[in-house]
């Protein structure tokens, strides 16, 4: 991946996140990253730490455990939402 960073995400936009997945796997990390921004930004009240970040850490592991590239790209992004669910999947593998 290239030093060029994907925009900040401030859980109302869409972003086509390139961490070097193609086609549909691509789309649904995007679709699952996305998500989990809007979570974070507009209906954690308290859910947070305890059920949401799980739940999309356990999605993110997926695609982290068939991409094990992935890991670093992630721990890599400029985005704090990203890193939260990378490094909370690293500590449920």
């Amino acid at each position: 991946m290239s030093s060029w960073q994907h925009p900040k995400n401030n859980g109302l936009d869409d972003i086509e996140y390139n961490f070097g997945l193609k086609g549909d796997e691509a789309k649904e990390l995007s679709f699952l990253l996305n998500e989990a921004c809007h979570v974070y930004h507009y209906h954690a009240e308290g859910l947070w730490v305890s059920d949401d970040k799980d739940s999309y850490s356990k999605g993110l592991l997926k695609f982290m455990d068939k991409n094990p590239e992935l890991e670093s790209r992630l721990i890599r992004s400029n985005e704090r939402v990203i890193k939260m669910i990378t490094f909370r999947a690293l500590e449920l593998k």
